[in-house]
């Protein structure tokens, strides 16, 4: 049966490559955002796996909690820092909130209106030394500009994530800081950058071929589409037993009336008489 893909960019059918079917992993989502549309996690979850879900934005943080209640949902954002600090929550686009003051500005003069909140933040390091209880099989990292702020906030040294999985906005600013950490750039999409830790180069070789139809997989609108036409399908079905039954009833109806017509001509004269008033 083909895997359904629930990410945006078959971000988790390459992951997938790397790990065994009967794997059962950990991952950290950071701006994890919606559990199922675009989620880069949703499929590991369905096979087992579980992780750390980090999201600042109150509807997203409180689907999580409902899809997800094997996994720590954090309502948060991360930095390189503990406390808070402000929050600008797109009205319009829920991908576009960020902690970036200068690309909320950005977004504000585009036209887009910006809901600013005060929002707990924490280090990526804090929250593996909270919740890491295991190996980080992969780490998944969307913030929308503050990705130099969540990498500088992380403890390298003790907490390497397998797999880092980046979105590829303004890689300048904040590439050098995962190369120096010891990782390798394994690939690029165009949406994402993936880096492997140095110590497993071995990992570099699931990238090297773009997601393709080998893959065996269907992105989640398709499959929602194909189950929804099915439902229709389903429906339409029982509406025409509905409909057979009724015009069998009729047809049993109409020939007794006609019977009884026959026998009494004058009822016969009635009903045609109330035919022509009711047209």
């Amino acid at each position: 049966m083909p895997m359904i893909s629930y990410a945006q960019n078959g971000e988790d059918v390459l992951l997938r490559r790397l790990f065994p079917p009967d794997h059962r992993g950990f991952y950290i989502d950071a701006g994890a955002n919606d559990p199922v549309y675009h989620s880069v996690t949703k499929h590991f979850y369905e096979h087992g796996w579980s992780g750390v879900n980090v999201e600042p934005i109150p509807e997203m943080h409180a689907r999580l909690r409902a899809d997800r209640p094997r996994d720590v949902n954090l309502h948060m954002g991360l930095a390189d820092r503990e406390g808070s600090m402000p929050f600008f929550e797109s009205a319009d686009i829920h991908g576009w909130s960020t902690f970036a003051t200068d690309l909320a500005a950005e977004y504000r003069k585009r036209g887009h209106r910006m809901i600013e909140h005060a929002i707990p933040v924490a280090t990526l390091a804090s929250v593996c030394e909270r919740f890491a209880v295991r190996p980080i099989d992969f780490l998944k990292i969307d913030v929308e500009g503050f990705e130099a702020c969540v990498l500088r906030g992380g403890d390298w040294q003790n907490y390497r994530p397998r797999i880092v999985l980046i979105e590829n906005a303004w890689p300048e600013t904040w590439e050098p800081l995962i190369l120096a950490a010891g990782y390798l750039l394994a690939a690029c999409d165009g949406i994402n950058r993936y880096y492997v830790r140095q110590e497993e180069p071995a990992l570099l070789e699931p990238f090297r071929t773009p997601v393709n139809v080998c893959d065996d997989y269907i992105p989640y609108g398709y499959h929602k589409v194909i189950g929804d036409l099915q439902d229709q399908v389903t429906r339409l079905g029982s509406e025409l037993a509905i409909y057979h039954e009724m015009g069998a009833f009729a047809l049993g109806v109409a020939r007794r009336v006609r019977n009884i017509q026959h026998g009494h001509p004058r009822l016969t004269r009635v009903v045609k008489r109330i035919v022509r008033r009711a047209g």
